[in-house]
């Protein structure tokens, strides 16, 4: 059995010829059932910005890009956690490698002006270049 996380996820489990639907467990997902198909379709939410951070918490490590990316900010800024710029970085590079560009340009930014990691600015090019590249997708 293998579970995915994503913005719209199809969750089922096939044993044998029967399909089983099954809810997933991260976080507080929005559920739909559909009937006449026996499968769950879940939903998370569209924006992050009124998530709490215990929530954002779970999201970013079930692998959610945008959750990882939201966290890295509350990180970064110290908003409702202790402000810690490396955990920060690391949560934007997490993000960042799944494909967000938001979270390739904050770790572009951390780069470019030395926050939570090492100045260096071919590494700042290369994450702004990424994050031009998701935005386009």
């Amino acid at each position: 059995m293998s579970t995915l996380l994503c913005r719209q996820c199809i969750y089922y489990v096939a044993f044998g010829l029967t399909v089983i639907p099954v809810a997933a467990t991260a976080g507080e997902l929005v559920v739909h059932h559909v009937p006449e198909f026996r499968v769950h379709v879940t939903e998370m939410p569209k924006s992050m910005a009124g998530m709490s951070v215990n929530k954002l918490i779970k999201w970013a490590h079930a692998g959610d890009p945008a959750a990882e990316n939201a966290l890295g900010v509350h990180y970064f800024y110290g908003r409702g956690i202790p402000k810690n710029q490396q955990k920060a970085d690391t949560w934007f590079r997490k993000s960042a490698e799944s494909g967000n560009a938001n979270g390739a340009f904050h770790l572009a930014f951390a780069y470019n002006f030395g926050e939570g990691v090492p100045t260096n600015t071919h590494k700042a090019v290369y994450w702004w270049q990424q994050s031009a590249k998701d935005r386009k997708k």
